[in-house]
């Protein structure tokens, strides 16, 4: 997946590492902001994409400012919590795909 276009005022976003569970590695690709994705670890086959949240867009404030990358995945009772840069955080139920705002 190509990186997102990133404007020299906002700077690059931190890369999320990918979290790997029960054989499943779970990643945040640059291209799809407020996505993770599931692919099987050996095979690389892809499982699921899941939108855990929205960036909405202010019409007159620059587009860079308002972006929310995902920049940390992790493992916390048997539910991948989430964190964007605008430290949001959220919880994704790995059996159901449920998403909770903490």
């Amino acid at each position: 997946m190509k990186e997102p276009e990133i404007s020299a005022s906002r700077g690059p976003p931190k890369k999320c590492k990918p979290l790997v569970h029960k054989g499943i590695e779970y990643n945040a690709p640059w291209g799809k902001m407020g996505y993770i994705e599931a692919r099987d670890k050996k095979s690389k086959k892809f499982l699921w994409a899941l939108k855990v949240y929205n960036v909405e867009n202010i019409q007159d404030l620059e587009r860079d400012v308002q972006e929310r990358y995902i920049i940390s995945l992790e493992l916390k009772k048997g539910h991948l919590e989430v964190v964007n840069e605008g430290n949001e955080r959220f919880s994704i139920n790995l059996k159901t795909k449920e998403i909770t705002k903490l």
